[in-house]
């Protein structure tokens, strides 16, 4: 019977261009309303399903690296959500991100969204597989060709 994998703390990435413009649309909203629906349960009937997918796909994703350390790889993961994206974290926080907007019936922080994923895609993302690339060669470009970035 397979052990359960460890939970590794260090391999949950919080996109800082995600947390920073979340936090600065939702600070806008205090001072300056723009809500998304009239009612809020519209909201939370949206924005936590949103939300809970990205923490289980968040979870999924720390599970199938098992005990490999995110900041050092050792191999490419292709297993688990690392099957249909190269990034199942990015995408799952863009879900939390999106869910907690939702959920606080807020437009700022969709609003924000785009410069947070702009920010991300190229601070984050592209230095990883450029990093990825130069590590693992031809297995990583292998991987590449097989499995798109986000969806």
């Amino acid at each position: 019977m397979r052990r359960p994998a460890s939970w590794k703390w260090r391999n949950v990435p919080v996109p800082e261009g995600y947390v920073v413009l979340l936090l600065a649309g939702l600070v806008v909203h205090v001072f300056v309303r723009w809500g998304l629906f009239r009612q809020a349960w519209v909201g939370h009937a949206v924005g936590w399903p949103m939300a809970v997918i990205g923490l289980l796909v968040v979870i999924w994703a720390v599970w199938t690296i098992e005990a490999m350390d995110i900041s050092k790889p050792t191999a490419i993961v292709t297993t688990g959500p690392y099957a249909h994206s190269r990034n199942p974290m990015y995408v799952a926080w863009t879900f939390i991100y999106a869910g907690i907007g939702v959920i606080v019936n807020s437009a700022w922080p969709l609003m924000f969204f785009p410069i947070a994923f702009i920010f991300t895609h190229y601070i984050s993302v592209s230095r990883e597989e450029h990093r990825l690339e130069e590590e693992f060669g031809d297995e990583y470009r292998r991987y590449l060709k097989k499995v798109r970035r986000y969806l």
